[in-house]
């Protein structure tokens, strides 16, 4: 039982061996952790700090993403209304030469009327019939129509036509108010940058915002990163101060199965003498028990034997006694041998 028992305090002795020696990796692996924290962290606030402040910008540009596209969109509008512009403005001066033309002809056709207008009188006057104009019962000398006369259907339609075109005019003329008015409306928004200006302008924020937006994303990753490295941070310390704790520990239980070791193999060495083993030892014991058993079971039956020996001692010198003898031996000797014994019972059977 001391051997088993001895055998189980070297397991756990080997046992505690390897706690010390798996604690010892464990510490060792969380100093090194430990060791390189305050970079770590610091790289990883780093990275949280450079996501907040990307957000921030982000914010702020995007703020700024749609005036700077608006106003682009304004200067390109500009662009487009002053072409818009230059053109109804061009419409505007052909419509008013056209107009003035119509006029001028209408005018012209008008003036010829008029002064064809006493051929058309003469013409429906009759003799002894007064004058529609001035009452006169003879028309000595009547106007007559000359080439290229001019009645009143052509001038009506020379006034048509000028009508029509000064309608156009007007219209072109309304086009081009509200032209102007889009154009200056434009300008006020776009100002007067030149809109390659503003559309470089505007690709750079873009390009500013998308970067931010970018570096911005990464920081839900990068605060996750830091609470994940935070909590390790915190399981490092608690492992290294229970591998502490674990191996103050040991450091009794050690000792104290040391010390009942020291006692055991002590004991083991008294048990086995000599031997090599407590086992050899107790064979041995049992072998010297059996000697020693045999030997007072020897010695109980001399004893008996001697008991008796005594005892028919006894009863031998009491028989002698009672026979006349006074000592076994007188009687032993009294005793005949076999040749005497049968010559006597010859002569008792002869009798």
């Amino acid at each position: 039982r001391a051997e088993r028992r001895l055998a189980e305090l070297l397991d756990e002795r080997a046992g505690l061996d390897r706690q010390e020696r798996a604690d010892a990796d464990l510490l060792h692996e969380a100093e090194a952790w430990l060791e390189g924290w305050e970079e770590t962290r610091t790289a990883l606030q780093t990275r949280v700090d450079t996501a907040q402040r990307a957000a921030a910008l982000a914010e702020q540009l995007a703020e700024r993403r749609e005036p700077a596209q608006q106003r682009l969109r304004a200067a390109r509008m500009r662009d487009q209304l002053a072409q818009d512009t230059d053109r109804a403005v061009d419409r505007v001066r052909t419509a008013q030469d056209e107009t003035l033309r119509a006029k001028q002809h209408w005018l012209e056709l008008k003036e010829q009327r008029l002064n064809g207008i006493a051929a058309e009188l003469a013409a429906h006057l009759t003799d002894g019939e007064p004058c529609a104009v001035c009452g006169a019962t003879e028309h000595p000398d009547p106007a007559r129509k000359v080439a290229g006369h001019v009645d009143r259907e052509a001038e009506e339609h020379a006034l048509t036509a000028y009508q029509r075109a000064d309608e156009r005019c007007a219209e072109d003329e309304r086009r081009l108010a509200v032209v102007r008015e889009a154009l200056a409306a434009a300008t006020a928004e776009a100002g007067d940058s030149p809109t390659e200006q503003l559309a470089r302008e505007a690709a750079e924020l873009e390009e500013q915002y998308a970067q931010a937006r970018s570096a911005a994303a990464e920081l839900h990753a990068a605060q996750e990163r830091l609470r994940q490295a935070g909590q390790e941070h915190e399981r490092r310390l608690a492992a290294r101060q229970e591998t502490a704790v674990r191996t103050a520990s040991r450091v009794g239980h050690r000792e104290r199965l040391d010390r009942e070791r020291a006692a055991l193999e002590e004991e083991l060495d008294r048990a086995r003498g000599a031997l090599d083993s407590v086992a050899a030892r107790a064979a041995q014991l049992e072998r010297r028990t059996a000697l020693l058993t045999d030997a007072a079971d020897t010695a109980r039956v001399a004893e008996d034997t001697a008991q008796r020996l005594k005892d028919a001692d006894a009863r031998l010198a009491d028989a002698a006694f009672r026979a006349g003898f006074e000592t076994p031996q007188a009687a032993a000797a009294a005793v005949l041998d076999n040749a005497a014994h049968r010559e006597l019972q010859h002569r008792l059977d002869a009798w």
